[in-house]
């Protein structure tokens, strides 16, 4: 009975010291958030008094859905493209909407229909003279036009170059208790690879799209979105931040990257200047990967030869780098490893923080995943600029 009046008592102390360390919600701030459509009222939204980082932008509550929620995983083949190109615009946002005075929103400019409507291919004249016999006015699709779908060498010389288009929004405070839509982003997803059937139930043919075409009729798309958005009567005349996005093939390993964006001042409907972005996912161990970052490389082939000491049936370790202007911002290693104990789980845990500390700089931010079948074991992270990673074993 004392044994479980102790742990009652325990547990009491370690609520008490969860709800100390809890954050008070008493300094939230309510403001009215402006529409607008004059056909939408006010409403009254919530800016949270914490915030996760500096670095981040705080959100506002309720939390409102994008109004093309959905669309981009029909769209976007690679998965992990659809997470690089959402976190990845969010980041290089950053840059034109600072998050000390911006605040996240998702789109809501942009709905299923439009970005469908967009995503389709330019009509035909048959196509616009039968619409216009109908009395529609919707925007014809993006890509380029192709009169017979049947034909190989037509998809071939006008491949699909646009996947998606993301609208992130952007708001920032006017008064003290009123915020309005400030800011803009609109990513462009665009296909590095172009695959297609001329039948239904047919064989898939594929088209490689290079660098030079795809930014070349990238950055046409993007000219006609923004004149589209400026009319669009919802749409305040704020400035609006453009970037393309290079897809990976559907089954690479490793996302692709961010390769040109430009800002738009509020009030303007045409594109001056592009800033090219450097980035780029590379796959350890890859031929790219040896090629072009030698160090890196070696690195992890040291790292996995010591695993491989303690550990001898392993499944192999996987690297990915993430690089900015060809330096490595962040090494993400899996090490896939099935235990038969946690005693085992802990060792080869403190096993592999010996190796990271041994191994690894501490210029760019790690994160290695202990896994073993489809759970996650163990974690070890380590900020850029930190001495030690930190550790977390799963129970």
């Amino acid at each position: 009975m004392k044994s479980v009046k102790r742990k009652l008592a325990l547990w009491m102390c370690v609520l008490l010291a969860l709800a100390g360390c809890a954050p008070s919600f008493d300094n939230e701030e309510e403001v009215i958030e402006e529409n607008q459509d004059d056909t939408t009222q006010q409403e009254t939204a919530i800016i949270p008094s914490y915030n996760v980082s500096e670095e981040e932008y705080k959100v506002i509550l309720p939390y409102k859905l994008s109004k093309a929620r959905g669309v981009i995983v029909n769209q976007v083949a690679n998965r992990l493209d659809i997470s690089e190109f959402e976190e990845g615009l969010r980041r290089h946002s950053k840059q034109s909407f600072d998050p000390d005075k911006f605040y996240f929103q998702e789109g809501q400019k942009l709905d299923e229909d439009t970005i469908y409507d967009w995503l389709g291919r330019e009509e035909t004249p048959d196509d616009k003279e039968e619409e216009s016999e109908e009395g529609k006015e919707e925007d014809p699709g993006l890509n380029p036009i192709i009169k017979d779908d049947s034909d190989k060498e037509a998809h071939r010389e006008s491949p699909k170059y646009l996947s998606h288009i993301l609208e992130q929004d952007y708001l920032q405070k006017k008064g003290e208790n009123t915020v309005e839509l400030g800011g803009i982003s609109i990513g462009l997803a665009l296909k590095s690879n172009y695959r297609f059937q001329t039948e239904i139930g047919g064989p898939y043919y594929y088209k490689d799209i290079s660098m030079k075409e795809m930014l070349s009729e990238g950055k046409k798309i993007a000219e006609e979105v923004l004149k589209r958005m400026r009319k669009m009567e919802d749409v305040p005349d704020v400035p609006i931040m453009i970037a393309l996005y290079r897809e990976e093939d559907r089954g690479s390993l490793v996302p692709g990257s961010f390769v040109a964006k430009t800002n738009v001042a509020a009030n303007s409907s045409s594109i001056g200047e592009w800033e090219t972005i450097d980035e780029e996912n590379i796959l350890f161990p890859s031929d790219e990967a040896e090629e072009k970052y030698t160090e890196e490389s070696d690195r992890l082939k040291t790292f996995e030869q010591d695993v491989a000491e303690y550990f001898p049936n392993y499944t192999g370790v996987i690297g990915k780098g993430f690089y900015i202007n060809e330096e490595l911002q962040k090494l993400r290693v899996e090490i896939p490893i099935e235990f038969n104990g946690k005693a085992e789980v802990v060792g080869f845990t403190q096993y592999v923080y010996g190796l990271a500390m041994e191994t690894f700089e501490n210029y760019y931010e790690l994160e290695i995943n202990i896994t073993s079948g489809n759970n996650q074991e163990s974690l070890i992270t380590r900020d850029a600029g930190q001495d030690e990673p930190e550790v977390h074993i799963y129970q």
